[in-house]
């Protein structure tokens, strides 16, 4: 299970340039109670900002990119 804590941590130590791929599992596990809960969204993406990451939501592929700027 992810939590908040460990994503912050790994998206920090990411070079720049590099792509996290949080699967919408995974985004349930941190920012429950995941898609398609607006609130969760939010959250994510306070969150992303807050990690210098620049967040994209792939749909075909059911998964947000965080990559790091």
């Amino acid at each position: 299970m992810l939590t908040r804590e460990v994503l912050k941590s790994y998206l920090e130590e990411m070079p720049r340039g590099h792509i996290f791929d949080l699967t919408y599992a995974l985004f349930g596990d941190a920012f429950p109670p995941g898609e398609p809960d607006p609130i969760a969204r939010a959250a994510l993406q306070a969150f992303a900002r807050d990690c210098n990451c620049d967040l994209k939501n792939n749909l075909l592929e059911g998964r947000y990119e965080l990559t790091r700027l």
